[in-house]
């Protein structure tokens, strides 16, 4: 069963991330696991210029799940841009979306990630935190 992800118009946010030679897999494409990781960075880097930061401690976001539609292969040497846009938004959390491209073109793929936020000191969801409406 293939979920349908719909990446909209516009996006929130964008970096560019190399294929490493050892991003590759058997068969000598992405491997999924690494397209996964660099969405893990992707994220990160997303959420570190909207105040929200990976720490010991304090508000910082978990993911809940995640589905990932893959379009095409990526191969050693290629740049893939990804893009992330701001889904579906509830009380304590969100959805965001992703578009991977090669920056030669074409997708590679399409994923969502769910997520929640989090505060480690009290162990319990909270509210998306105001500073996240604020990228700096």
């Amino acid at each position: 069963m293939t979920r349908s992800i719909e990446y909209p118009e516009s996006s929130a946010f964008s970096c560019e991330i190399p294929v490493r030679i050892t991003d590759l897999s058997a068969a000598g494409h992405l491997g999924f696991d690494h397209l996964v990781g660099m969405l893990n960075d992707a994220s990160a880097q997303f959420f570190a210029r909207r105040n929200v930061h990976r720490k010991q401690g304090g508000i910082g976001a978990i993911y809940v799940d995640l589905a990932v539609s893959y379009q095409s292969e990526a191969f050693w040497g290629d740049r893939l841009v990804i893009e992330v846009a701001i889904g579906e938004v509830r009380e304590k959390g969100l959805d965001l979306l992703f578009r991977v491209t090669r920056r030669q073109g074409g997708v590679v793929a399409l994923a969502e990630i769910g997520v929640l936020f989090f505060d480690y000191d009290k162990r319990k969801a909270v509210p998306i935190p105001e500073a996240f409406w604020q990228e700096h």
